[in-house]
Order: C-alpha cells, then sequence, then structure tokens
C-alpha cells in the first residue's frame, strides 16, 4: 500500500546487511527482529502498519539478521554466534548514524538488544515476547525439554514454506504466510538459526543492564510462556514488566497496536493519536436483497447460507492477497495492493455464490485512506467504494475511472456506464462495469 522505506547496506566482515530507516520523530530506535525478515514486515500491509505506528513518533531502523530477508545468506561452514549477531547490531547503529539508541528486541533479537544494552550505553531497553535461554536446565527449569526442541527443530526442516511454522507464531490465518516464510530465509538458514537460538544463554548478563527496561509479553503466548518474560524482568535491575492479553508471539503480525501503545507510554510518557495514511485499492461487496430473503429463508437457513457465501468470498480474497477489513454483516470491506487483483477477487465473487441463489454486487476504487485501527479504513475514498457498490446491480461490478486507469493493460474490459452522482459526494464521476 505505501512504498517500504528505501533498503540501504552495510557491510561487516564481507557480510552485507540489509537496513531501512524510517520516521522522523526525536527518539532513535532500533527493532531488532531476530530471526524475522523485518524487510518482508514492510512489505506486508497488516505489519507495515506497525512498523508505521512505531516510526510515527521515533527514528525507526530496522534491519535483517544476517540469514534473513535481503541480507547475506550465513556461511554454513562457520556459523555465527551470538556475538556475531551483537556485533552486526554494531554495525547497523553506525551505518545509520544512531546515537544513544532505545533498542526494541523481540524473538531471538531479544537476546541481541540485551547484550549490546550490557556492553553499550542506551537511552532505553524493550524487550517483548523474548527469553533468556531455552533448554531446560536443573537452575532453569522454565526451559524447554530437548523433545519439544528437536520436535521444532524437524518442523522447520519440513515444514518451512507451507505457512504453518507462521500461523503457530500469530493467530491471523487469512496471510500469505508461507510466502512469507520463503521469501524470509531458506530451510538450512532456518535451520541453524534454530541452533543457535536453541544453544545461547544470556542469564549471567541480565543484572549488568543499566538501562530503563521495558518487558512485555502475551500473556498466553503459545509459542514462548509468559514465565520467560517474568524471568527477564526479575533478572534486570528495575525493569518493569507489562503482560497483555494475547496468543501471539510475531506480534506484528497480528497484534501490533496494545504492544506499541505500550512502548509508546513507557518512551514519550503518553499515546499519541496514529493517524495512517495509506494508498489503497478497496473492495466492497453486498448481498442483493439480504434482508427480505433471510426473512423468507428463517434465522437457520439464512446462517448456513451467509456462512458458506462467507467461506466462498474469503477464499477468493486470500488467493488475490487482498485483506479482509471488515465484514458489513452481508458483505465486505477487503483492501488490496495490486487493482488488478481487486478487480478480478471482485468478478470472482460475484460469481462464486449464484449456485447458491445469491446474488452479490460490488464496487471497486482506488485512493488514499486513512486507517486508524485494525478493522476499519475510513476516508472519502471509502464511501466513493461503497457508493460505487450500492449504485451496482446483481451481479455487477462498479468501478471508478482510476481503477481503469491501473488496470490499462490486464485484459479486463471496462464499459462505460456514464457520469454518475453519489450521496455525500460533490460532482459527477466517469464509472465504469468490469468484465472479464
Amino acid at each position: 500500500m505505501l512504498a517500504p522505506p528505501p533498503i540501504e547496506f552495510v557491510t561487516r566482515d564481507g557480510l552485507h546487511l540489509a537496513y531501512q530507516r524510517a520516521g522522523d520523530g526525536p527518539i532513535d530506535l532500533v527493532y531488532v527482529g531476530g530471526a524475522t525478515a523485518v524487510s518482508m514486515q514492510w512489505e506486508e500491509p497488516a505489519t507495515a502498519r506497525g512498523l508505521r505506528r512505531l516510526a510515527s513518533f521515533t527514528r525507526l531502523v530496522t534491519y535483517d539478521q544476517e540469514g534473513m530477508g535481503y541480507s547475506d545468506r550465513m556461511d554454513l561452514s562457520r556459523l555465527p554466534t551470538l556475538d556475531d549477531l551483537v556485533a552486526d547490531l554494531e554495525a547497523i547503529v553506525e551505518a545509520a548514524g544512531v546515537r544513544n539508541p532505545v533498542l526494541f528486541g523481540s524473538h531471538n533479537g531479544g537476546a541481541v538488544a540485551a547484550l549490546y544494552a550490557a556492553r553499550h550505553p542506551v537511552r532505553q531497553l524493550i524487550l517483548c515476547n523474548t527469553w533468556a535461554r531455552l533448554e531446560a536446565a536443573d537452575d532453569f527449569p522454565i526451559g524447554f525439554s530437548d523433545q519439544i526442541l528437536d520436535h521444532m527443530a524437524e518442523r522447520y526442516q519440513t515444514e518451512w514454506g507451507a505457512g504453518r511454522i507462521s500461523h503457530q507464531f500469530a493467530s491471523r490465518q487469512d496471510d500469505p504466510a508461507g510466502h512469507y516464510e520463503i521469501a524470509s530465509t531458506s530451510h538450512n538458514q532456518l535451520a541453524h538459526l534454530f541452533w543457535l537460538n536453541r544453544k545461547y544463554d544470556i542469564r549471567a548478563v541480565l543484572p549488568n543492564i543499566s538501562a530503563p527496561t521495558l518487558v512485555v509479553h502475551l500473556e498466553d503466548n503459545l509459542s514462548i510462556p509468559a514465565t520467560h518474560g517474568r524471568y527477564l524482568a526479575a533478572s534486570i535491575p528495575q525493569a518493569r514488566l507489562v503482560l497483555l492479553p494475547g496468543t501471539d508471539h510475531l506480534f506484528l503480525r497480528n497484534y501490533w497496536a496494545p504492544v506499541i501503545d505500550e512502548v509508546e507510554r513507557f518512551l514519550t510518557g503518553g499515546i499519541s493519536t496514529f493517524i495512517d495514511r495509506i494508498h489503497t485499492t478497496m473492495l466492497f461487496t453486498d448481498i442483493v436483497d439480504s434482508t427480505p430473503l433471510a426473512a423468507a429463508l428463517g434465522d437457520e437457513k439464512w446462517s448456513v447460507l451467509i456462512d458458506e457465501h462467507n467461506v466462498r468470498v474469503h477464499r477468493l480474497v486470500v488467493e488475490n492477497r487482498g485483506q479482509e477489513v471488515k465484514s458489513t454483516g452481508d458483505g465486505f470491506l477487503v483492501a488490496f495492493e495490486e487493482t488488478e487483483a481487486a478487480v478480478r477477487c471482485a468478478l470472482a465473487a460475484t460469481r462464486s455464490v449464484k449456485d447458491l441463489g445469491l446474488e452479490v454486487r460490488a464496487g471497486v476504487h482506488v485512493g488514499e485512506v486513512i486507517h486508524m485501527g485494525r478493522n476499519d479504513l475510513s476516508g472519502l475514498a471509502v464511501h466513493f467504494a461503497q457508493r460505487l457498490c450500492a449504485r451496482a446491480e446483481g451481479g455487477q461490478l462498479l468501478v471508478s475511472a482510476d481503477v481503469r486507469d491501473a488496470c490499462d493493460g490486464s485484459g479486463i474490459d471496462f464499459e462505460d456506464r456514464g457520469r454518475m452522482a453519489f450521496k455525500g459526494i460533490p460532482g459527477r464521476w466517469e464509472t465504469f462495469e468490469a468484465h472479464l
């Protein structure tokens, strides 16, 4: 939707590390995402909103750990140590021109950030959904057994790229997680990163951290139990622990707003109003005459019918890489990065439910909207898309001139339906009916 920040590179010992900078706030914040490809998160609409929220009150630096995303792959003949990953962070901090940074570590990036904070002056330290040690020991009973860690290592080898690993870490199931996994790293790189994560132990350095520290953990985290967050907070002098409701480990993929609220409160003393303007393509769908049809069928039959409608439309949204923003009861608002994909999804949706005895109409428009929450979009462009849908007939897709222009050369036909006036929107607007 919004173009990701440009990718820059710094070289450390012949290794190219990719980093990105965004925002112009008064605080330098380096997000240490660890074994996740943060560059890929900038390219995924839902997670990019969380990063833009961070950049709204900081000068944000993000980077890909070696072996991940756009950074060079690890040399498997000489696997990195945790000290190597800290050296990578040192190189990023210097290249980005950061002074007195706030470090925000998540996943195994928490250990990297904590070690850096123990060795260098930092303004503040934030640790989210992370750990000091994974393996259980006589003096560390909250760790995981060898059997569990062996099972996880095998899953990385056999299931990476299918999306099931990412869905274990985040509850949002409607994203192309398999694509995200493959784009992030390869099987052999991930296996060695997991081995590194499995073996490190930073417990001894935690008491040496003097920076003000916030530990945030999702209370019902399905991957790393909250006992690990409690341990970190108890081991770092004067650290503050915040437990939030939720199950997601990779919080940017589903649960970023409450986490970043706590981060902003910790750094600035309050929470600002975040207005996220994005350029996107919006699709509205609607079942024609749904109210009389529901009354005629009765609650039970209507419920079965609407569930099947929702399943079919949702499947098409996922196939076309749309992001379901909200359900309107008898339709959907869906956002797309690619306008052609929105049009093809809308046309398929109008066809997909005909055998159910339903008629779906749709409207598509592309423009700037405001995203002020996880489940809604606002702005004149949203109203325009909704008005297009309302003026369509059953089985019809109406689009704006901007959509037609964006789909030039796509093979989609657009039939001129003349200029229309829409309630609450000044002027008369060119409209087109889309066909395949």
